[in-house]
């Protein structure tokens, strides 16, 4: 039925009123059902937003400053080789080949209270022997 086939303007009204209404009571049972159906489901934890990283200028990048030279440059030492186990020559020191003498120091004394025998004596005597006092 449509609202011009009413002529009478209350009778209008009135079908527009019922019109209303039940469009109303379908809308609210069908809100009702969607909350009983919400209430039945476990609730869900709200998920955080998100932000949105914010977007800095462009920024040259800074010069690089000269490295400074040092001052007192340390050289590297060369690694010494070891030596053990191995054989170490040594020449000896102001040899030409005339036999060793002996220290002279008792015969330069000439007042000496000691005889040539006893001077000779000590002068062989083995090292590490003291001789005997006087």
């Amino acid at each position: 039925m449509k609202i011009k086939e009413v002529t009478n303007p209350e009778e209008q009204l009135g079908l527009l009123k019922i019109i209303i209404d039940n469009t109303w009571t379908a809308i609210k049972q069908q809100a009702d059902a969607h909350a009983k159906q919400k209430a039945l489901e476990p609730p869900t934890k709200a998920k955080p937003k998100v932000q949105k990283p914010l977007k800095l200028p462009h920024v040259p990048k800074p010069q690089q400053l000269p490295k400074p030279k040092a001052l007192n440059q340390i050289k590297p030492q060369p690694v010494m080789k070891s030596t053990i186990g191995k054989a170490i020559y040594k020449p000896p020191q102001g040899s030409n080949g005339a036999p060793k003498q002996t220290p002279n120091y008792l015969s330069s004394q000439s007042n000496s209270p000691l005889s040539n025998l006893d001077k000779d004596a000590m002068l062989n005597l083995p090292k590490g022997v003291l001789p005997k006092p006087l």
